[in-house]
């Protein structure tokens, strides 16, 4: 089940608005990427199992699309799953989106009129880490609705996105000494 459609991707991210197959395809192959490799480990894989085949409950999609709700006289706002999936599938897209596989070869699409240059493969992994980051911030507005409302989500653990046994990737050299996570999706 595919939670999200680029008409949500649009409302958060400029898009393309090409919309022939291939092009809706590719986009949907970065939503269910970002839906399993992505949302799943924060959320767990029993919670986000029953989501998945849940999601059209009245609890879940409270969680789905977010809102206001009240905890200890305060009243919060839950900005929901869907722009936690728009920006992971979107970081996707950025770096991956305008190369296809063609009988010739891995390509990545120009036009033709030679009008245009290719964005540069820094500049999309800027752009696609930029869309992690900001994915991440969402989710810590939903994790914190699901740790207030836990009564609602007996199958939501608060620690889903804590992982041991990962690696890390460390910048050798120069004076940072942060190092990237990629469980986590951010430099700590």
């Amino acid at each position: 089940m595919r939670l999200i459609t680029r008409t949500d991707i649009a409302k958060y991210k400029q898009i393309s608005k090409t919309a022939d197959n291939t092009a809706v395809n590719l986009l949907n192959q970065f939503i269910d990427d970002a839906q399993f490799a992505d949302l799943q480990p924060l959320m767990g894989s029993e919670f986000y199992n029953d989501f998945i085949r849940n999601y059209e409950n009245v609890v879940y999609q409270a969680l789905l699309n977010g809102g206001d709700y009240e905890y200890n006289g305060i009243t919060y706002t839950n900005q929901g799953l869907i722009p936690v999936l728009v920006h992971y599938a979107h970081s996707r897209y950025v770096l991956y989106g305008s190369q296809i596989d063609t009988p010739f070869s891995y390509i990545e699409k120009l036009n033709n009129d030679g009008s245009s240059r290719q964005v540069s493969t820094d500049g999309k992994k800027n752009t696609s880490k930029m869309s992690e980051q900001l994915a991440f911030n969402y989710w810590e507005s939903v994790k914190l609705f699901l740790d207030r409302n836990s009564t609602d989500y007996p199958l939501w653990v608060g620690n889903c996105n804590v992982r041991g046994g990962g690696f890390r990737i460390s910048k050798i050299g120069g004076s940072s000494h942060r190092s990237y996570d990629p469980y986590l999706k951010r430099y700590i």
